[in-house]
């Protein structure tokens, strides 16, 4: 990479925080409803800007539906999940300058993951909480932590260090601690050990391991896997989406069994096959609130979309 074309690179990265810091300066003065307009407006522009992400939520959509879906359908749950990118990123924005009291009158939580959490709470038990781009995962860590339980979430870092200095500044008014990959897991080890839980968004594309994800063999990482059967902590797989009347749903999809059986990458590969059978299954309930556009099966096998994957 040339000198010229490093140089540019950290100019367009420069001018991208900049306009970050001036969007948040915005949309935190804003009221919620008023911020998720302005997100679904930006998240329509960026489909039209970026004609190559629409096409890749067409392809992916086929690969996950095959004829179960029509073409129609794939263009409309496309276009949505734009709008919903859009709306994902203004809250979080806005969501950390919310009142915890704002906050719990827009979550709803069903008494059966109330009494999960209070669980955790009491016994001080580390847990890890696996969800997806589904939704909002991050309003889910904000409710967990007014709940007084601790949140540490492991993320990728951004590509460049101010933004992931600026979104771990925004998490950490939401109550959540970020560690990035390629830190120490130190602070992640001594948190489980101390009762926080440990929240992982795993459906990124990854080489890590190949296991089903709407029916096909795909990239997947194996890092929450390999965690939990280290620490022996227990697995819960979330799921925090919006409920078309203003509020939000944080649901408990499933509670999975890391219990090693001395085959260590048998138990990596049922472990993760199993979260992405709940994730997938989320995904499937909710389609229009996940990130289609992410090129989910790049590091994948050769796929081919299938006729008939019925939900």
């Amino acid at each position: 990479m040339t000198e010229g074309v490093v140089r540019r690179k950290r100019l367009a990265r420069a001018a991208g925080l900049r306009a970050l810091r001036v969007l948040l300066a915005v949309v935190r003065r804003l009221p919620l409803g008023t911020a998720l307009a302005l997100g679904r407006g930006l998240g329509g522009l960026m489909r039209l800007a970026s004609r190559r992400r629409y096409e890749v939520a067409l392809s992916n959509l086929r690969v996950a539906f095959g004829d179960a879906m029509d073409e129609e359908e794939r263009r409309r749950v496309a276009r949505a999940c734009f709008r919903h990118f859009g709306m994902f990123a203004v809250e979080g924005m806005r969501f950390p300058y919310l009142s915890d009291a704002e906050v719990l009158r827009r979550v709803s939580v069903p008494p059966d993951v109330a009494r999960r959490a209070d669980e955790l709470k009491s016994r001080a038990q580390g847990a890890l909480l696996l969800t997806a781009h589904l939704g909002n995962f991050e309003i889910a860590g904000r409710w967990a932590s007014i709940q007084g339980i601790p949140i540490i979430a492991l993320a990728r870092p951004a590509r460049d260090a101010g933004t992931t200095a600026l979104m771990k500044e925004l998490r950490a008014r939401n109550g959540i601690q970020v560690v990035t990959l390629g830190e120490s897991l130190r602070p992640v080890l001594a948190g489980l050990r101390k009762g926080s839980a440990v929240a992982i968004v795993c459906d990124q594309n990854a080489a890590d391991i190949f296991v089903p994800f709407f029916g096909r063999p795909t990239g997947t990482v194996d890092g929450p896997a390999r965690l939990a059967l280290r620490t022996g902590v227990p697995m819960l797989v979330a799921h925090c989406v919006r409920d078309g009347r203003g509020g939000y749903t944080v649901g408990l999809d499933g509670e999975l069994d890391a219990a090693p059986t001395g085959d260590e990458r048998a138990d990596v590969e049922r472990i993760m096959a199993d979260v992405n059978r709940l994730l997938e299954a989320g995904i499937r309930r909710h389609p229009e609130q996940w990130l289609w556009f992410h090129d989910r099966w790049r590091a994948s096998p050769p796929v081919e979309p299938a006729d008939g994957n019925q939900p």
